[in-house]
């Protein structure tokens, strides 16, 4: 089905008629085991359902008909008889796009409690590794209209009451008598603040802000408005939610990532860098006592090494932290991704491999590390890049030392490695190591940390659950288990 077709079929229905009903669906779709039943794989996917809300909101009118959930299925139909800009007839290139665009369907799967935490234990309790210029007392309320945590508690809420009001929301709740208890935790009014600067657009603004753009089989991989703005006003009583898991979205570092970088530019993503490094160190330091050592410089230039070495009994860990994320052209696949991805990362795999040879060049400055076991580089992002370590991507990096295996692995995972109770940590590590060598590559091989980690039991991760206690519906939850 051609971009032109799928618009056509969505625009057909007004949008008062047809939100509402992808904000009921949604909100019974809300798990990966919700769209991937037997017999209904597809049906209801978060990603399809917010690309059918970006196209009713940016290119409906109140002048068409009405829409039944029928017609919501055809339109889900539509959506994925889209044609892929270069899995067609015909085309010989290679398929290292396609799986960046199908990656954001991953996006969606990720741990709720940690991409709901995540950004109160960076902003709030992390020790920078310099002074900052931009995220200094206040800012969080300049760009949010409320504290940090009374944002991410506002986008909690509206998560949270998607499923049981089928996906709708209203500010006049909590007036309410049954919700009197907010006042002993949050202050409703900064609730209220948090939702209109930075969740809510009416559907009038809509098209009007973020225009239309012209049909083609690239249009659906650019920006969604509704990450952004995840709830929409003025076609209901109440607010509409067309995708809960764009609220998740929005209130995690990616998307204050985006909302600092209009306010503050180059300032806010130097500053979150500044965080995001010695986040990431205080996670591995998880791992135990002496076990992590922070980067250092060497030699007569000063040069600097990567920004931490873990040393475990059964290997030693090169770590490199950047502070990126997908780019609009790597989450499209399209013919800039290589550049982009190697303007990101390129950097930090040479940092990576240049330490790796410098151990085995007994260079003094590492004579410390040991040489008695495997070594492995992590260069960790802020957000996953998914499918980076397969084999078809792997070659869109430069290599210079390709039988060194170096992994391209996000702070969640990170979180989640260094938790793991039910296998030593280096295990895991030397797992992805191994399977990976299973499957050779000639231009380097890679290290899926993700994979090794799904089944595994783990401890409780203490800066996660610091960070998530603060929130005003755990400190509720702690006074009702209090009081009995």
């Amino acid at each position: 089905m051609r971009d032109e077709e799928f618009i056509a079929r969505v625009r057909r229905h007004k949008p008062s008629a047809l939100l509402p009903l992808i904000a009921r669906f949604a909100s019974t779709r809300m798990q990966p085991d919700d769209w991937m039943k037997e017999g209904q794989r597809g049906l209801g996917s978060p990603w399809a359902l917010a690309e059918i809300a970006r196209v009713c909101l940016a290119y409906g009118n109140q002048h068409r008909k009405d829409a039944t959930f029928a017609d919501l299925v055809a339109c889900n139909d539509a959506y994925n008889e889209l044609d892929d800009p270069e899995m067609v007839e015909g085309f010989n290139g290679l398929v290292a796009g396609f799986f960046l665009r199908i990656s954001e369907q991953l996006e969606y799967q990720l741990p709720l409690r940690h991409e709901m935490t995540r950004a109160i234990a960076l902003f709030n309790y992390t020790e920078p590794k310099r002074p900052l210029r931009v995220i200094r007392n206040g800012w969080d309320t300049e760009l949010l209209g409320a504290d940090l945590v009374t944002f991410i508690a506002a986008g909690e809420m509206l998560h949270i009451a998607a499923k049981p009001n089928q996906g709708r929301f209203n500010p006049k709740w909590l007036d309410q008598p049954n919700f009197s208890f907010l006042r002993d935790v949050t202050d409703p009014d900064l609730l209220r603040a948090a939702w209109t600067r930075s969740y809510v657009i009416d559907a009038s603004e809509f098209a009007a802000q973020n225009g239309r753009p012209r049909p083609s089989v690239w249009r659906r991989y650019g920006h969604n408005p509704l990450l952004s703005r995840p709830a929409v006003s003025g076609l209901h009583e109440d607010w509409l939610i067309p995708v809960p898991a764009l609220v998740v979205r929005r209130l995690s570092p990616l998307g204050l990532y985006y909302a600092g970088i209009k306010r503050w530019d180059k300032a806010f993503a130097d500053d979150l860098g500044d965080l995001f490094e010695p986040y990431i160190g205080s996670h591995l330091r998880l791992l135990g006592p002496d076990v992590v050592e922070p980067g250092f410089r060497y030699g007569r230039d000063n040069h600097e090494t990567v920004d931490f070495i873990a040393t475990l009994p059964e290997v030693v860990v090169l770590v490199e932290v950047k502070s990126v994320r997908p780019t609009a052209p790597v989450r499209a696949g399209n013919e800039h991704a290589q550049a982009e991805l190697k303007r990101m990362l390129n950097k930090g795999v040479e940092q990576l491999e240049r330490a790796d040879r410098l151990i085995d060049e007994h260079h003094p400055a590492f004579a410390h590390i040991p040489r008695d076991r495997p070594r492995v580089g992590l260069l960790v992002t802020l957000e996953d890049f998914h499918v980076l370590n397969s084999a078809f991507h792997r070659p869109l990096l430069d290599r210079e030392r390709p039988d060194f295996p170096i992994g391209v692995t996000s702070a969640g995972e990170v979180e989640h490695w260094v938790t793991v109770k039910d296998l030593a940590p280096g295990q895991v590590i030397l797992d992805a190591r191994a399977e990976q060598e299973e499957y050779p590559w000639p231009m380097g091989a890679g290290v899926a940390l993700k994979q090794q980690l799904y089944g595994r039991k783990h401890r409780r991760n203490p800066i996660i659950d610091h960070a998530w206690s603060v929130g005003p519906w755990q400190q509720l939850a702690a006074l009702r288990s209090r009081d009995g």
